[in-house]
């Protein structure tokens, strides 16, 4: 959308009408997940809500160093039935009182083993009172759950003050939605968005796209930058970029007038503390800090959530109950995009009066030995199989092309022929990170 340049200021001065203003204030007990035995005893992680999850992936809320632990062990999530502790599906288990335990509801003072690890669930005897919003939408994110109206008041209350914010969440959650709405319901709502994808950044990149006279620092004035996956600044733009947030100025007399809003999946607070990301620069970007919640532990709001994402589909589809039965019977690994994915298909496969389209929420890999993928597709017209054969060979043939290129985004776009940013956007489209694979190659 073009932004005519003198607008904004008369405009700024109206005041805006914010979906859902209005709030409520419940009572919530602070819990806490603390490790009281093995290399990283003493370490813990306090929450007021939502879920807490526990491995040496560096995206966890506890990072823990212990060899014995999975990238992703396990979670505990607050509910309002209690604490529900779930493995996933780690290496060496989860055991809860000496137990093995998949999944259990934990109540405080339990202790849970992991690896040479030992966790103790911690609970605060007072309570702390927390905003809910009274809607379900803000912006483009929607949701009725408990989980989310709270995003919703966090998120409406720092449109109201002009800092910089850190939106964390798994891949697919909706951060880029949660900034744009921040970015709507705020003074700047008529300055213009940049985005900055920070994988895609190197050397070469850095001037053009941020740092220079045409860069997002440069043309975002009156607006917002929003930098997507910040954890993978290089290291040399993060000074810059620090050092830029301190003075205010983008160049030495030209001033910075946009707001920063930074996303990531991973725990950009454990990358500080292990020098993997610049600490003093951590500090100025998470002035203020909002979790976007996973799917899986809010799927009360599949059937409000699906009827939102349907509305914008170019082609209808029908949401009947048991396809809603079906789709909360599902865990969303790739989130709120995945979904919108799934129903995609879904709308194009019912419309041809296929009803076996749900087939393709599981894994290829999950299936019998007998059910190859060319057997799932057959069972489609041409243009859904081939939609359905492109993903997973997408999803294959970079997976294989990082492992031979030693995940060197550089080498793998000499290697394919595509543009860096090309390469970039189809790893995300298909879920797939860098740390993720090299993890997984290490393993297998």
């Amino acid at each position: 959308m073009k932004v005519k340049s003198r607008q904004p200021m008369v405009e700024t001065t109206e005041s805006v009408t914010i979906p859902g203003d209005s709030m409520m204030r419940v009572p919530i007990r602070e819990w806490t997940v603390e490790v009281t035995g093995g290399p990283d005893k003493g370490r813990h992680v306090s929450a007021l809500s939502g879920l807490i999850r526990v491995g040496t992936d560096e995206s966890n809320d506890l990072v823990l160093s212990d060899g014995t632990v999975s990238r992703k062990h396990l979670e505990i999530e607050r509910t309002p039935r209690g604490l529900i502790l779930r493995d996933l599906n780690s290496r060496n288990g989860t055991f809860l009182a000496g137990r093995p335990t998949l999944q259990a509801f934990v109540e405080p003072g339990d202790k849970i083993d992991l690896g040479k690890t030992r966790l103790t669930v911690k609970q605060r005897s007072h309570t702390t009172e927390v905003e809910l919003d009274l809607g379900d939408q803000f912006g483009e994110l929607v949701g009725s759950s408990e989980a989310m109206r709270i995003v919703f008041a966090e998120l409406r209350r720092v449109t109201r003050e002009d800092l910089t914010l850190l939106i964390e969440g798994e891949t697919g959650t909706g951060k880029e939605l949660a900034a744009r709405a921040v970015h709507a319901y705020s003074a700047r709502r008529f300055g213009p968005f940049r985005v900055v994808d920070c994988p895609a950044l190197n050397e070469q990149t850095l001037d053009r796209e941020l740092f220079g006279p045409e860069g997002a620092l440069a043309t975002a004035r009156g607006g917002v930058v929003f930098f997507d996956e910040v954890a993978e600044l290089p290291a040399s733009a993060q000074a810059r970029l620090l050092r830029i947030l301190e003075s205010r100025e983008w160049t030495p007399g030209k001033r910075l007038d946009g707001r920063v809003i930074a996303a990531t999946t991973r725990n950009l607070s454990a990358e500080a503390e292990q020098k993997r990301f610049r600490q003093e620069l951590y500090f100025r970007i998470a002035v203020a800090r909002v979790r976007v919640p996973p799917l899986r532990t809010r799927k009360d709001d599949l059937p409000l959530l699906s009827r939102h994402l349907v509305k914008s589909l170019a082609t209808p589809i029908e949401l009947s109950a048991q396809m809603l039965s079906l789709l909360e019977g599902y865990d969303w690994p790739g989130n709120v995009r995945e979904l919108r994915n799934v129903l995609e298909r879904g709308a194009l496969m019912q419309a041809t009066g296929n009803s076996s389209w749900l087939d393709l929420l599981v894994p290829t890999e999950q299936k019998s030995d007998r059910t190859s993928l060319l057997e799932v597709a057959s069972r489609l017209s041409y243009h859904e199989a081939k939609d359905r054969v492109q993903n997973d060979f997408e999803r294959q043939y970079l997976a294989e092309v990082m492992k031979l290129c030693s995940y060197d985004l550089k080498q793998a776009e000499v290697h394919t022929g595509l543009s860096l940013q090309s390469l970039y956007r189809l790893l995300k489209k298909s879920g797939l990170r860098l740390k993720d694979l090299k993890n997984a190659d290490s393993l297998g």
